[in-house]
């Protein structure tokens, strides 16, 4: 087997050993689990909150309810570890795919090493929440468009079935769709297999809408469009940090390939539209990466070779067993020393007991919602990750008590708050403390205060 043949397997073993290594505690993790035992206890989908003190009762969803219980099928079967591997084999599948995208127009080495700083880049996202099966699927299409675009329209008729999974895993599928169209349209444009692309684009519209829990693609879409800004993986890309600077020189070299050998219609098509959507949220920055993979890495093949016309790059088989068996021991090593547990060191582990104890609801710091949820689950929240079905009242209502803003205590008393769990530096601590609020436990990463009682 050649080099260029086991590219993606070594890829996608080396991406499996180092996400299957990384330590969970993602705070949407909590409230995913949580959700997904509540389906499975009732039998049912969960399409209204059952878990905040706040909006009890009020309908949602977040399109999710697939991803949530494969999720916490993974838990049942392995515990945390179960979600590690299930983590690490999505990337592994992500991997995979777009290696062998990259290798369809690029020398093996460009392709890999291209590959490689996409999923360096997509690090950023490998947190246990249903996206995972976005970082999967959307590579997987990706190379199915591309080999259909190359000729191999048969392979198509996956794409329906593709979406009718997605749809229900999570809401990346609008993502899938657009990319779909992109296809669709330079088929069009182009009068090359139109008929197939644009009805693979329709019916894997149709799939999306048989589906009994899904966000919805408008809703989907307005998320991407106008993501909200105080988070951090919804805020623009920061050049300073590692994954925006990586992701600044993905643009930068797609503009140097382009100037240097051209694009075409498909290229501009396709990377014009991802790039303007990583623009907008950190979190869409590696889908920008994926689709910029095979271009900047032809680009680059085709560079090097008319600087360098007369080199080659092959390794000997001997080499190539060797980068394969050293790959079984770091993979071997990886899966049985991977995490048993989550990393916990961020959440008031210390003021779970104290908390059980205490009466009236309780208001807590926005990140610990999901950890609460799952691990103090007889206290309701007052906020967490799920973030739609808070906004925008209770939201507003949380950041008025909290930064001490004018209508502060009124708030407190009109959603009869008894307990506060915050970090010891936000200003409503230093202000209930002088108001003679109760401390029940302190740490250097939280604090626990009780209303006193009148």
């Amino acid at each position: 087997m050649s080099a260029r043949q086991i590219a993606p397997l070594y890829l996608a073993a080396a991406a499996f050993a180092i996400a299957v290594s990384l330590p969970g505690g993602d705070p949407d993790t909590y409230w995913h689990l949580a959700s997904a035992k509540w389906m499975v206890e009732h039998g049912q989908i969960l399409r209204m909150d059952v878990f905040s003190s706040t909006v009890t009762g009020q309908p949602y969803s977040v399109g999710e309810w697939l991803g949530q219980l494969a999720l916490y099928a993974a838990y049942l079967g392995g515990g945390w570890t179960g979600i590690a591997l299930l983590r690490a084999t999505l990337i592994a599948i992500g991997a995979f795919f777009l290696t062998r995208a990259a290798l369809r127009v690029a020398p093996a080495p460009f392709a890999i090493a291209i590959t490689a700083f996409a999923l360096a880049l997509s690090e950023i996202t490998w947190t246990d929440r249903p996206q995972l099966f976005t970082l999967a699927l959307f590579p997987m299409l990706f190379e199915l468009l591309l080999a259909a675009r190359a000729g191999r329209t048969v392979l198509l008729v996956a794409a329906p079935p593709l979406f009718l999974i997605w749809t229900n895993l999570h809401g990346g599928y609008a993502l899938g769709l657009a990319l779909v169209a992109i296809f669709a349209g330079e088929a069009i444009l182009t009068r090359r297999n139109a008929v197939a692309f644009a009805g693979a684009a329709l019916l894997g519209l149709a799939a999306t809408l048989v589906d009994p829990g899904s966000l919805g693609l408008g809703a989907a879409a307005a998320h991407a469009a106008s993501p909200p800004r105080f988070i951090v993986e919804e805020a623009p890309p920061d050049v300073l940090k590692p994954a925006g600077f990586v992701f600044a020189m993905f643009g930068l070299a797609a503009l140097a390939v382009a100037i240097a050998r051209g694009g075409t219609l498909f290229d501009a098509l396709l990377l014009v539209p991802l790039f303007w959507l990583g623009l907008s949220a950190q979190r869409q920055m590696p889908y920008f990466a994926f689709a910029a993979t095979p271009f900047i890495a032809a680009g680059t093949g085709e560079l090097w070779s008319r600087w360098r016309p007369a080199s080659r790059f092959a390794l000997p088989r001997p080499a190539i067993a060797g980068i394969g068996a050293g790959l079984a021991a770091v993979l071997a090593f990886s899966i049985a020393t991977a995490p048993h547990a989550p990393d916990e060191s961020r959440y008031p582990v210390a003021a779970r007991d104290q908390l059980k104890g205490t009466t009236g609801n309780v208001l807590n710091e926005y990140d610990w919602g999901g950890f609460l949820i799952w691990r103090v689950p007889e206290r309701p929240v007052f906020i967490d990750g799920r973030l739609f079905v808070f906004l925008p009242d209770v939201l507003t209502d949380y950041e008025e008590m909290v930064f001490v803003r004018p209508r502060w205590r009124e708030e407190l008393d009109r959603y009869a708050i008894g307990a506060v769990l915050l970090h010891p530096d936000r200003p409503l601590v230093a202000a209930l403390r002088d108001q003679g609020w109760a401390v029940l436990t302190q740490d250097a990463n939280a604090v626990l205060l009780r209303r006193p009682v009148r």
